[in-house]
C-alpha cells in the first residue's frame, strides 16, 4: 500500500528529514489536503507537518491551496525543489496571518501519491481525469 510513495528530502532549520506526501480532501470545502509524513527509528511513519492549510472562505481553483504559515518558507523552498507545484502571487488571509498561494501540479501529486490522490478524486469527481475513449472498442 505506503510502498508506492516516493520519498522526498525536506530541508529546515532543524536539518534534512526524509517524508513522503500524504494526500486527501479536506471534509470542509474539499479543497487539497497535503501532509507529510517521516519516519521514525522504528520504521513507523508517522505525522511530520501540514503543508496546506483550509481556508474554505478564499477562492482557489481545485489545483490550488494555500500553504500552512509554520515554516512557510522550508515549505515552499521543498515545493520547488521537488517540483510539485507553482508559487502564486495571490495570498490567502485568516485572523493576523497571511498565507503562500501554490497551484500544485495533480499528475506530479498523483506520482507521490497514487492512493491518496484517488481520495481527493472521490471527494471531487468532476476533477479526475478522464480516461480516452476508443472508437469501436479497438485501439491502434
Amino acid at each position: 500500500m505506503d510502498e508506492k510513495k516516493e520519498i522526498l528530502d525536506y530541508n529546515w532549520e532543524f536539518g534534512k528529514e526524509k517524508v513522503r506526501l500524504s494526500i486527501d480532501a479536506y471534509a470542509y470545502g474539499g479543497g487539497i489536503f497535503i501532509g507529510l509524513e517521516s519516519c521514525d527509528e522504528n520504521g513507523v511513519w508517522e505525522d511530520f507537518a501540514d503543508l496546506t492549510v483550509n481556508l474554505p472562505h478564499e477562492y482557489t481553483e481545485p489545483d490550488e491551496a494555500f500553504i500552512n504559515d509554520f515554516g512557510s518558507k522550508d515549505k515552499i523552498r521543498f515545493i520547488k525543489e521537488n517540483k510539485i507545484g507553482r508559487i502564486m502571487r495571490a495570498k490567502g488571509h485568516s485572523g493576523y496571518c497571511t498565507y503562500a498561494k501554490v497551484a500544485f501540479d495533480l499528475n506530479r501529486l498523483k506520482e507521490l501519491d497514487p492512493e491518496g490522490m484517488e481520495r481527493f478524486y472521490q471527494a471531487n469527481p468532476d476533477l479526475k481525469p478522464k480516461e480516452p475513449k476508443r472508437k469501436n472498442g479497438r485501439s491502434r
